[in-house]
C-alpha cells in the first residue's frame, strides 16, 4: 500500500475543513435575495437616488469567495456591499449622499427597524438572529472614466498593466466630509480592481475572462470547490476569529487577504501554501515615514491603490502591531 507523505496528509485534513468554513448554498441564496431586494428599494420609484441609477454590488469576501460561516451563534456573517451612483446633485457633499441613502433605507417599513447606528463609511442592516448575517452598504459614486476603464479591464487578462475603475466614497473621518461637493476630492477606493488583482493571484484569469465580467454587480456563483489561495485565506480568518474571539481590534480581513495573496507563490496543495504564506506574510508589511504624523508607520499597501494603507489604524491601536 502506498504511504501518504506528511504534506498530503495535512492537506487532506485541511481540505476536510470546507464544511466548517463555508456557508451553505441556502444561506448564500438567502443573502443574495436580501441584497438584491435592498438594491431594488434604493433605486425604486420615489427615491431621491433613482435619477442617478443606483445599483448594489458585492465587495470584500462575498465577492472574492473567502466568506466564512459564523464561528458561533453570537457572530454574524458580514456581507460588504457598494451602493454605486452614476451622479449626484452639484450641491451634495459626502454627508449629503450618506444621509440620503440612510433616509431611503429608513423609509422602508422593515429596513427602518433593522438599521444599525450610522457607521464611519457604511449603513448596516441587521437581519434577524436566525439569519446570522448583516449587510454593510457603502454609498459611492463612480469615478471619472469609470465605464471606459471597466470595458478595458474586461478585455484584458493582464491585471498588472490595466487601470481598473474606481469609486468615490463617503467617510465621516475626512476633514471635508460636510463641505466638499467635488467628488474627485472625496476618498477613493477600488474594490473591483482589488478583486481582479486577487483573482490574478489565484491564477484563475489565465486564458479566460474574469468571472467579474458580468457588469460587476451580480454576485459570483456559489462555489463549493475553492482554490488553494481562497481556502488558505479562509483558514487564516478562522484562526483569527478563534485566537482573538471578541477582540474588536482583531486583524482585519482585508489585511489577511492582501498579505496572503501577496505571499502566495502558486503552491498546489493547501498545507504547503499555508505554511509558506505564513512564513512570508511579514515580508509585505513595510515601514514608511508619515510626514503628517512625524513618525514611522507600518504599511500594508493596497495593490491597486499604492496611496492607501490598509494598516492605517495600527498607529492608533498599538496592540495590533
Amino acid at each position: 500500500m502506498m504511504q501518504l507523505n506528511e504534506t498530503t496528509i495535512y492537506s487532506n485534513i485541511l481540505l476536510g475543513l470546507d464544511k466548517d468554513l463555508d456557508i451553505t448554498k441556502t444561506e448564500y441564496d438567502n443573502a443574495v435575495s436580501r441584497y438584491e431586494a435592498v438594491g431594488k428599494w434604493l433605486a425604486g420609484n420615489g427615491s431621491m437616488l433613482a435619477p442617478y441609477k443606483p445599483d448594489i454590488y458585492p465587495q470584500g469576501s462575498f465577492l472574492l469567495g473567502t466568506l466564512i460561516r459564523p464561528i458561533n451563534e453570537e457572530t454574524h456573517i458580514d456581507i460588504d456591499l457598494v451602493c454605486r451612483l452614476r451622479g449626484k446633485k452639484d450641491s451634495w457633499t459626502q454627508e449629503d449622499l450618506k444621509t440620503i441613502v440612510g433616509d431611503r433605507l429608513k423609509s422602508h417599513r422593515n429596513y427602518k427597524n433593522m438599521l444599525d447606528k450610522e457607521g464611519r463609511r457604511c449603513w448596516t442592516l441587521q437581519y434577524a438572529d436566525s439569519a446570522q448575517f448583516h449587510l454593510d452598504i457603502l454609498p459611492s459614486l463612480v469615478d471619472k472614466d469609470y465605464d471606459i476603464l471597466l470595458e478595458n479591464s474586461k478585455k484584458s487578462i493582464d491585471t498588472s498593466r490595466i487601470e481598473t475603475p474606481a469609486i468615490r466614497i463617503t467617510d465621516r473621518e475626512t476633514w471635508n466630509y460636510s463641505s466638499e461637493t467635488v467628488p474627485e476630492r472625496w476618498p477613493k477606493t477600488n474594490p473591483f480592481g482589488f478583486a481582479r488583482w486577487f483573482k490574478s493571484r489565484e491564477s484563475l484569469l489565465q486564458g479566460r475572462r474574469s468571472l467579474l465580467e458580468k457588469s460587476i454587480h451580480p454576485v459570483p456563483e456559489y462555489r463549493e470547490k475553492k482554490s488553494v489561495l481562497v481556502r488558505v485565506v479562509q483558514i487564516l480568518k478562522r484562526h483569527r476569529d478563534i485566537l482573538f474571539a471578541n477582540d474588536p481590534d482583531k486583524p482585519t480581513s482585508i489585511i489577511l487577504t492582501t498579505l496572503a495573496a501577496k505571499a502566495y507563490e502558486g503552491e498546489q496543495d493547501i498545507y504547503s501554501a499555508l505554511m509558506n504564506i505564513i512564513s512570508r506574510m511579514t515580508l509585505f508589511i513595510e515601514i514608511k515615514y508619515d510626514n503628517s504624523r512625524n513618525k514611522d508607520l507600518k504599511w500594508v499597501e493596497n495593490p491597486v491603490n499604492p496611496e492607501e494603507n490598509f494598516a492605517n489604524r495600527w498607529s492608533e491601536k498599538n496592540d495590533k502591531q
